[in-house]
């Protein structure tokens, strides 16, 4: 072979060896491909060359970053056969939380006209994930550094506690006033229960006995019909302490509850409580609520996203079992329902998990510090007790108009002395 033939390969060869080169690792593709101009008000991360993607596929790539009279503009490289209409959007996202950014596409209505090569686009300027992250561990931090150093939430924490103690403190003195009589009655319903269960023993004893012709007082009535008169005679005596006893156990079985929430939500930096009786008359499947919600002083200059109503009132009428409990009434002031579930009521641990929604203001419309409402107002939430008084949760307010997202702490206990003070008054009111 000449050499000359040899130098002719060799650099056929290299020639193809270079424009693979160039193709692979220079970026030069062979694909026909139009540009758009995106402007964006910033770009922090979006690498030349990242791809752009219409419904997760790779529909072209960027091609330059620049500025053009203060704004940076996205030369956006669109292969030839993807159209994009008047109303595109495009937005720079990550492929994860600490991925790679590239440009996302989404296609504008079909009968719209079609951008043209060249032509500018504004994009959207939505908040990158990393920069919401960094934001909301600068809420978190805000926050904790407010609870530590008596900021404006310890502030209303602190108040909030001391309108709770304050009630503590009246009701202890209303109790501690009814104490005596209360402890005496009580203590004269026990033994009253005792000795009417003694007495309805005996009265079934007697009854067997005349019915036997047995013991002193069968031997001594041998008339029958007089037999059957005492008989009838104690059989009436012993229904009536069943219903004494029926009626003692009813006031024994009422319970009342003190329920207290806390809720705060970190984007409006907002805070609220709620504070109920839940009274269970012991029937085993209803119950009342009666309380306010919202507390707080309807004067206080409201900040620009506090759409609370003050001082509204909650008084349902519920069902419950031992995975649900459902209620219906005034729900913080609009009438509404509500429904609490416990899906894993049968399994260890997990039976301290409720998921809970509330449903209610369904005919809202009506303007609230500065902005207008029109739909009903839907809350969410799990709750997880973590013992006999303490719960905590995170729900989701007003998810049809604010979106507001709240963490949730809840004290609940059982106060006896105000269940037997109800207990007597159902007494007294059934007679």
């Amino acid at each position: 072979m000449k050499a000359e033939t040899k130098l002719g390969i060799f650099t056929v060869l290299g020639l193809i060896v270079f424009g693979f080169s160039l193709y692979f690792l220079g970026g030069i593709s062979v694909t026909r491909t139009y540009d758009l101009n995106i402007k964006f008000d910033d770009v922090s991360g979006l690498p030349v060359k990242a791809p752009v993607k219409l419904s997760g596929v790779e529909v072209g790539k960027v091609k330059q970053i620049k500025i053009e009279n203060g704004e940076v503009i996205v030369v956006a490289q669109i292969d030839k056969g993807i159209d994009f209409h008047r109303g595109a959007q495009f937005s720079v996202v990550m492929t994860g939380i600490i991925g790679s950014k590239y440009l996302k596409a989404v296609q504008g209505d079909t009968n719209a006209p079609v951008y043209k090569s060249g032509e500018y686009v504004n994009g959207l300027n939505e908040l990158p994930l990393d920069v919401m992250m960094t934001q909301t561990m600068t809420s978190i931090k805000q926050f904790v550094d407010s609870v530590n150093n008596q900021g404006a939430f310890g502030e209303r924490l602190n108040e909030t506690m001391a309108e709770v103690r304050q009630l503590s403190v009246n009701l202890n003195q209303m109790v501690a006033t009814m104490r005596p009589y209360m402890t005496r009655t009580m203590e004269n319903l026990d033994s009253a229960s005792y000795r009417l269960n003694d007495l309805m023993a005996k009265a079934d004893a007697l009854i067997t006995s005349l019915e036997q012709g047995e013991g002193v007082i069968g031997s001594l009535i041998k008339d029958p019909e007089m037999k059957q008169d005492v008989k009838a005679s104690v059989s009436d005596l012993k229904d009536t302490m069943a219903e004494v006893k029926t009626f003692v156990g009813k006031a024994s079985r009422f319970q009342v509850y003190w329920d207290y929430d806390f809720f705060y939500a970190p984007e409006p930096r907002v805070a609220s409580s709620d504070l109920a009786l839940e009274i269970f008359p012991g029937s085993g499947y209803t119950f009342y609520r009666v309380g306010m919600a919202n507390l707080g002083n309807e004067d206080d200059r409201l900040d620009s996203k506090d759409y609370l109503e003050r001082n509204k009132i909650d008084a349902r009428l519920g069902l419950y079992n031992e995975w649900a409990k459902f209620s219906a009434g005034l729900i913080r002031g609009g009438g509404g329902v509500a429904l609490e579930l416990k899906p894993f009521y049968k399994t260890k641990f997990l039976d301290r998990l409720t998921v809970g929604g509330e449903f209610y203001d369904w005919g809202r419309d009506r303007e609230i510090n500065g902005r207008h409402f029109s739909k009903p107002n839907v809350n969410y939430g799990v709750d997880l007790r973590l013992n006999k008084y303490f719960t905590v949760g995170a729900w989701a307010r007003d998810v049809l108009e604010t979106h507001d997202v709240a963490v949730k702490a809840n004290i609940s206990f059982n106060d006896q002395d105000i269940s037997s003070f109800f207990g007597l008054a159902a007494m007294a009111g059934s007679r």
